[in-house]
């Protein structure tokens, strides 16, 4: 049960009073902190730079830095360090060590810029394309022909059905001479040429081919280079190294074809027309199919964990992101020692005053952030016992120098809820003192580094994110349900030679397929999930009736509607249902096994697998049981209907619109909660599991209170939330524990809204490009509509103040609510700081500093650093002067701000103070 009310006429927040004791909350250290991606730059660093900034960082609440080596900047080449020079050795040594005295980490890329390469990268070693050239010849016809790259194979194909290879009948200078027999005949010439992908955005002495990430030998040839100059190393190692998203351009290597018979059992070279696409759409598909499936297994196998075995060896564990890779993303996720997700853009949020980038939100409205996509790289988490799960958070977020700490809140709070425990911002450029405003910049916003207005009120971002992060990093995860990934059915596709799983072209790979639609609905239902490979399938294990992966158990399998599935896999469910475990399939059993090689043999152990179910019809409508051995496994096409039958219980707060996310504790469950839309949560709500007790947490103000807690209709506990539009908390429930303390208190509405009026005063405290005059007003708009150009231009903060009478109305509290604020806002009254609002909604309680009469309320607003860029580019300073792609917008045209219209400053409002009352 629950009750939602708009936003006027609904109770306030979790706001509790000011003498609440805290919450009992994990020990923070530098890992529940967030880090950045941190780019050097031309490594055009020095130790007083590097050891200024760590400590402004540090300061920041900052927990580590990421070492990303990128080009450099124009007029500063005297600054170039040259990538792994043991000058560069000795700025990343002593990076290490001033981060190790700030008890900050450091994580570097194993390159610079991204994918991995550089000059040591040979020709044979290059990321490559095949390249299949064809021939027509007509019987009896001499074709003569000089191949001037080298071939992998040549094979003739005649139109009875027949293939020769002539690969042994070219002669070694690349000269074939071949009189073709009966029949009409195409030659197939496969070599592999360099996909022309370089390394993105490289650093001096970085610059250079990128690897090919198929072959084992141009991996384990690349890695020498940091083998070398770690040689001489004396610090301390940095604590992880990193691979990128896939953006290799290649889809080959120069021992596909062997590697490719070794693990699907036959030869490529025969069907070499079914990778052009020609033949019945089935046989193309399968061997595609097979193709995809090979592509992953050399991904994995060639580079992803012999490359985190070195890593391991040099005393460093790893980051990986796997999204990008042809193959399947949960087993590379689940490779690495931390799996590392990414979004891009924004998520389109319908909170109320969240401001929105109508251009960005055209681009990214077909792929924006998707939590059942974050999903991938912390199921793999989850399901193979890693701890932390990263992400590459808020590139693109919005346009440069336009983006809010508010609307940052809301894209991590959907990572938190997603599984992500462990953020990275995109990021922050090294910037040394004596660079002129703006400082050094990515090209790719956000900007998180100190030269941006909001860095005065980014430590509460940061502390905030620190006490979600170390609620999500301990205990373990409490999914209930295993849901298998049909990769199968994304590999089975007769189009095309790449297909990437990335996170920008989700309609091309996951949306509208059943996995999707499956775990969509379970998402908005409130059922809790993790993503399943075969792979890791293999690793299952069943206790009673619970399935294990590692550090977790499900009560649950689910397999979505499903066409393809290996032998292998339907053998591991069984065996999974004999030893107790309920196996749900939606829809339908699987109908074949996917690929070509032995196709025939691996079809008839499906059918005698399958055989050995023997589903019937229950009393439930549409749904069929096969009992076998301990388990069973449960046949219906209603995901909702069939995890009810089993006793899996949902959480009803999704019903409201809230994201949660639910880990547990030595006594208990944590629950992180946040609400992304447009109506606010007041009522009782049903948790999913069992609570003797709860305690709430604001994250925002580290305040906490225990919960009002009840028993329901059905016997299932009840907890009150209260949660605004952009608001989230932290419930943390006991099982067989009553808790003492003092209660949370919930506000109400207890009358209508005070508009605090009279003449405000502004002054500029802060900022630049000058302090403009300050000004008196009664009705309060944008800073920018007052005074001459030193207000539109302006960037900083701007201290308001007004003197009004406590309002004769008895409540038990006041709540202060800003209206509209253009950016954040610190907040005193009469004399006493009260916080910070920074994020939605802008509301503080204030009912414990109010006095009886005259009041003294003084506001501190900072704003973007978008009209001060929009002045400095009128004025044509020549700050955009990097090398490579120097500073684009979102359309990756040249940046330039020149003709932005001024943008909202300031304490916009309407200011109100609301009356409240304690009693539900």
């Amino acid at each position: 049960m629950f009750v939602i009310l708009f936003l006027l006429v609904m109770a306030l927040g979790c706001a509790p009073e000011k003498k609440q004791s805290e919450l009992n909350l994990p020990v923070e250290n530098n890992e529940c902190r967030p880090w950045t991606y941190w780019w050097w730059m031309g490594s055009a660093v020095d130790k007083e730079n590097l050891s200024q900034l760590l400590e402004t960082y540090n300061k920041a609440g900052i927990g580590g830095v990421h070492v990303i080596p990128i080009y450099g900047v124009k007029g500063d080449e005297e600054r170039f360090i040259d990538y792994l020079s043991p000058e560069w050795m000795e700025m990343l040594q002593f990076t290490v060590t001033e981060a190790k005295r700030l008890g900050m980490g450091v994580d570097m890329s194993c390159g610079t810029g991204w994918p991995f390469g550089g000059p040591s990268v040979s020709v044979e070693d290059q990321d490559a394309r095949v390249v299949i050239d064809t021939f027509e010849v007509e019987k009896g016809v001499n074709f003569i022909n000089k191949f001037e790259i080298p071939l992998q194979a040549l094979m003739a194909y005649s139109d009875e059905g027949e293939v020769v290879d002539l690969t042994e009948k070219v002669s070694g200078d690349g000269v074939i001479n071949w009189t073709a027999p009966e029949g009409n005949w195409e030659l197939f010439a496969v070599s592999q040429r360099f996909s022309r992908r370089d390394v993105k955005r490289a650093a001096p002495g970085g610059e250079g081919d990128a690897v090919n990430p198929f072959s084992k030998r141009a991996l384990m040839n690349y890695l020498p280079i940091f083998d070398k100059a770690f040689a001489d190393y004396q610090g301390e190692m940095v604590r992880c190294l990193y691979h990128d998203s896939f953006e290799y351009g290649g889809d080959w290597s120069d021992d596909l074809f062997d590697e490719f018979e070794i693990r699907r059992g036959y030869d490529l070279r025969k069907h070499l027309p079914a990778l052009l696409g020609r033949g019945a759409d089935d046989y193309v598909a399968r061997i595609k199919s097979d193709y995809h499936e090979t592509k992953s297994d050399l991904l994995l196998e060639n580079f992803i964990k012999p490359w985190v075995k070195w890593s391991h060896e040099k005393g460093c564990i790893t980051r990986n992101q796997a999204h990008g890779s042809p193959g399947n993303i949960l087993d590379l996720y689940a490779a690495a020692d931390i799996p590392e997700t990414e979004i891009f853009g924004p998520s389109g949020f319908e909170i109320p005053g969240l401001r929105t980038n109508q251009e960005f939100h055209q681009i990214f409205h077909n792929t924006p952030p998707n939590p059942l996509m974050i999903k991938f790289s912390s199921s793999a988490a989850h399901v193979a016992g890693k701890k932390l799960v990263s992400s590459e958070s808020c590139t693109w977020l919005d346009e440069h120098f336009q983006v809010s700490l508010s609307q940052v809140k809301p894209e991590i709070d959907q990572l938190l809820v997603s599984g992500i425990n462990h953020v990275f911002y995109h990021g922050m450029a090294y910037s040394p003192a004596d660079a002129q405003w703006p400082g050094w910049l990515f090209y790719a916003s956000t900007n998180f580094a100190p030269s941006n207005s909001f860095w005065h009120h980014f430590p509460e971002l940061n502390a905030y994110i620190a006490r979600c992060q170390s609620v999500l990093q301990s205990g373990k995860s409490a999914n209930d349900v295993l849901l298998y990934f049909p990769i199968y059915d994304v590999w089975h596709n007769k189009e095309g030679m790449r297909l990437g799983l990335q996170v920008h072209n989700l309609d091309k790979w996951l949306f509208d397929t059943p996995l999707y639609n499956t775990a969509k609905v379970m998402w908005n239902r409130g059922f809790t999930f993790d993503y399943i490979s075969d792979r890791q399938l293999t690793d299952a294990k069943v206790a009673g009736k619970r399935i294990l992966m590692n550090d977790s158990e499900y009560p649950v399998m689910v397999v979505p509607d499903c066409n393809k599935m290996p032998v292998e896999t339907l053998e591991n469910l069984k065996e999974l249902a004999k030893n107790g475990a309920t196996i749900i399939v939606l829809k339908d059993l699987p109908r074949d096994v996917p690929g070509f090689g032995d196709l025939e043999n691996r079809r008839e152990q499906f059918r005698t697998t399958m055989a050995e179910l023997k589903p019937v019809d229950t009393d439930l409508p549409g749904v069929r049981q096969a009992d076998i051995g301990k388990g069973r496994f449960l046949i219906g096409g209603n995901i909702e209907e069939m995890l009810s039958l089993v006793n899996i219980s949902r959480e009803p707060v999704a019903d409201a619109g809230i994201s949660f996310i639910r880990r547990t504790h030595k006594g208990g469950y944590y629950y992180f909660l946040t609400n992304p839309g447009k109506q606010a949560l007041d009522g009782w709500v049903n948790l999913g599991v069992k609570a003797e007790s709860a305690k709430l947490f604001d994250p925002r103000s580290s305040r906490s209170g225990i919960a009002d807690l009840q028993v329901g209709e059905a016997g299932a506990p009840q907890v009150y939330l209260q949660l605004q539009p952009g608001e989230s908390c932290i419930l943390q429930t006991f099982t067989n524990k009553k808790i003492n303390g003092t209660n949370w208190n919930y506000l109400h509405v207890a009358g209508e809204p005070y508009e605090i009026k009279g003449e405000w005063s502004v002054d500029f405290i802060e900022g630049a490009p000058v302090l403009p005059s300050g000004f008196e007003t009664e009705q309060l708009c944008s800073w920018t509509e007052f005074g001459d150009s030193t207000t539109k231009n302006f960037s900083g903060i701007a201290k308001y103040s007004i003197t009004f009478d406590k309002p004769e109305q008895q409540a038990d509290d006041w709540l202060l609510d800003l209206g509209k604020v253009c950016e954040s806002a610190s907040i005193s009254v009469n004399g006493q700081l009260l916080g910070v609002l920074w994020s939605f909604p802008f509301r503080i309680d204030i009912g414990d500093v109010l006095h009886e009469g005259e009041n003294t309320i003084e506001i501190e607003v900072t704003n973007l650093s978008a009209n001060r860029i929009a002045e400095v580019d009128r004025r044509k300073v020549p700050w955009k002067k990097f090398y490579d792609i120097n500073f684009v917008d979102i359309s990756y045209q040249p940046f330039d701000a020149s003709g932005w219209k001024p943008m909202n400053s300031g304490l916009i409002g309407p200011v109100n103070l609301i009356p409240c009352s304690y009693q539900k």
